[in-house]
């Protein structure tokens, strides 16, 4: 009677276990996550040290699936993504640039200003500016695989939920 009942609660474990991981689109839009951001490091370390900086800033990132509706090939997931206020922090470089160079400044002049403004606000982590927002990620099964079908309000929400679709990155 004692190992029935054993196998018993055993399988009620098991299917719990099954029950509880996570839908294939949740899984999914996680690997988009880790794309972008992994794309977004690559990016800077190609580039000058500011976008390297930049880079650190928005790996800032961070973001909660909070609900997971999948029906058939597509699926609806509500996501609270939380970023830095890129948006706030790239005016104020854009008016501390206006203010302190010149019009003959050179690219590495306003690169050292840039390098030093970034690494200021990396040293105070803890006073950085973060946006909330929560969004709506559409997904769609194309051949077996799931896309992001408004990409623009996730890669707006990334960005710490400043920019225009123009300024993203290519979305595929």
């Amino acid at each position: 009677m004692k190992k029935i009942f054993r196998y018993i609660i055993l399988a009620c474990m098991f299917l719990m276990l099954v029950a509880c991981g996570k839908k294939d689109s949740e899984k999914a839009f996680d690997e988009k996550v880790k794309e972008v951001k992994e794309q977004v490091t690559k990016n800077g370390e190609e580039g000058l040290e500011s976008t390297k900086l930049l880079a650190k800033l928005f790996n800032k990132a961070t973001y909660k699936v909070n609900k997971v509706e999948e029906n058939g090939d597509s699926a609806q997931l509500d996501v609270t993504i939380k970023a830095v206020n890129l948006g706030r922090y790239m005016d104020e470089l854009s008016a501390h640039l206006q203010n302190t160079a010149s019009a003959e400044s050179t690219e590495e002049e306003l690169n050292k200003i840039a390098v030093e403004y970034f690494t200021e606000l990396l040293k105070n982590e803890k006073d950085l500016e973060y946006s909330e927002s929560n969004v709506q990620i559409q997904m769609t099964k194309i051949d077996g695989k799931w896309e992001i079908e408004n990409a623009a309000d996730f890669y707006i929400a990334l960005y710490g939920g400043q920019g225009q679709v123009s300024d993203l990155p290519a979305q595929n």
